[in-house]
């Protein structure tokens, strides 16, 4: 299992375009397209949407104590899907293409995670 977090999620499925890492500032802290593949939008705008789905996330994880653990949110435009998964503090942010199965990604990275947790625990 060599390589950082976000080249093992890119790897799961060709239909993933972008898999990032935001940190609890909103920033990008690690991540990247799937080759030949081109961002829909300019860093600003980029930028807006990391914190709104980190806003998302930290809103979500509010209601954790009544409603269980937030584990995950699907969010699905006309050209691409968003899925975004809370880390720490932060937030693990995917674009898929439209396509995409997205349920069967979900469970690819759920598994990830759960793994990755426990090789972290481990060390």
């Amino acid at each position: 299992m060599q390589g950082t977090l976000c080249e093992r999620v890119i790897k799961l499925d060709k239909n993933i375009r972008f898999a990032g890492i935001v940190n609890g500032s909103g920033e990008v802290v690690e991540g990247g397209f799937q080759q030949g593949t081109q961002p829909l939008l300019n860093g600003t705008a980029e930028q807006q949407m990391y914190l709104q789905s980190l806003s998302n996330v930290l809103t979500l994880r509010q209601f954790s104590d009544r409603l269980g653990e937030f584990r995950y949110s699907i969010t699905e435009h006309g050209k691409v899907n968003l899925l975004t998964f809370p880390l720490g503090d932060g937030i693990l942010c995917l674009s898929t293409t439209s396509k995409a199965d997205t349920l069967k990604i979900r469970n690819k990275v759920l598994a990830l995670l759960k793994q990755n947790k426990k090789i972290k625990k481990k060390v």
